[in-house]
């Protein structure tokens, strides 16, 4: 067997199959999977043609845009490629997490796709992971009676070296941050903090992506129609290639992140955000920010290059800054940078002291 290895989990957006009632016919003799994505995998042993969605117990399954990532790969890199996607909808973080006693348990998540990895002999092979989660875990149904965000940043590290231990070869993580208040859930802010958590946590690897499914159109609030998730795999395919490829680029192909914030003048009416590439300012997107939780402070804004200055209605007394509260926001108004991407929101993001 020749070709690259790639897994996806997660939950239901990263299954991605519930994309409508049409039935993409799209094979490839170039894409392929092994086993099945159903709850006991051991029955349905074997290789075959990936699809996007199987009516057989998930049968060589790997969702709509696994299968069009999958597509975009062998036409770019002219490489075979194998996913296999073990993602289960509906799921918090630690519901993913390994059973130390018995890592290829296949009574759990994490288990069940190791089972198939390893019965496919492709335990050094795996390449690269892509996650998309988080949905579950941005309310209170967490396993410490508290909200996902307290937990998600230990739980992804801790799945993170799971993933190092049990696949060793593997190069590169991806991730992407989820919608705001995504499927309706969160309250009282803690979906900004959970999609903060996101925003950061590559901050703690060397070898994490992360991508913004903030401005993903066709929108999905919950689920994706099958053009949505067709624009996950084209804004992820280029971070792919370039990780595992060494694709160049001459034009940025990350989401725009905010690096800094802070006191921009005497007066202290406005506000500094250092951005790590150029983004671009509507004034529409004024009401997008809030202040230790208060929105409507913002009067104007202006960039110049990667730093975005705040014009606001009176001296900032405010000790935080976000962007995007996902109670109350406007998918048509975003700030998105010179590359067209959407920026990943952020959060309770500490203002700092004006120091020019």
């Amino acid at each position: 067997v020749c070709g690259d290895v790639f897994l996806i989990n997660g939950q239901s957006n990263a299954v991605a199959t519930d994309f409508g009632k049409e039935e993409p016919s799209f094979r490839s003799e170039w894409i392929r999977s092994f086993g099945s994505m159903s709850g006991d995998p051991r029955p349905a042993v074997g290789w075959g043609e990936a699809v996007h969605r199987s009516h057989d117990a998930g049968k060589l399954q790997i969702g709509y845009w696994g299968m069009e990532l999958a597509r975009r790969l062998v036409e770019s890199q002219r490489v075979p490629i194998c996913i296999l996607n073990g993602a289960v909808g509906g799921t918090r973080i630690d519901q993913h997490q390994r059973n130390e006693a018995d890592p290829a348990d296949t009574t759990t998540i994490y288990g069940r796709l190791l089972w198939r990895v390893r019965r496919a002999g492709l335990t050094h092979g795996v390449r690269g992971i892509l996650w998309h989660q988080g949905e579950n875990d941005q309310g209170a149904d967490g396993p410490s009676g508290g909200y996902g965000w307290e937990t998600y940043r230990r739980s992804f590290i801790d799945l993170a070296a799971a993933w190092k231990q049990d696949y060793p070869n593997v190069r590169q993580f991806h991730m992407f941050q989820i919608w705001p208040k995504a499927c309706a859930m969160g309250r009282d802010g803690s979906d900004n903090r959970l999609r903060e958590i996101q925003r950061t946590l590559p901050d703690a690897f060397s070898n994490l992506a992360i991508m913004s499914t903030l401005g993903i159109d066709p929108p999905g609030g919950c689920h994706y129609p099958a053009a949505g998730y067709a624009e996950i795999a084209r804004l992820i395919e280029p971070l792919v290639a370039r990780d595992h490829y060494g694709r160049t680029t001459t034009t940025s192909i990350t989401p725009p992140n905010l690096v800094r914030a802070s006191i921009g003048n005497a007066a202290a009416d406005e506000i500094v955000l250092d951005f790590d590439q150029p983004v671009v300012w509507h004034e529409s997107l004024a009401s997008q920010f809030f202040f230790d939780g208060i929105k409507g402070l913002v009067r104007s804004g202006s960039v110049s290059g990667n730093r975005l200055t705040l014009t606001l209605t009176a001296p900032c007394t405010a000790r935080t800054i976000g962007y995007v509260d996902g109670a109350s926001w406007n998918r048509e108004t975003l700030l998105r940078g010179a590359n067209g991407i959407a920026a990943l929101t952020f959060c309770d993001v500490p203002i700092e002291p004006r120091t020019r």
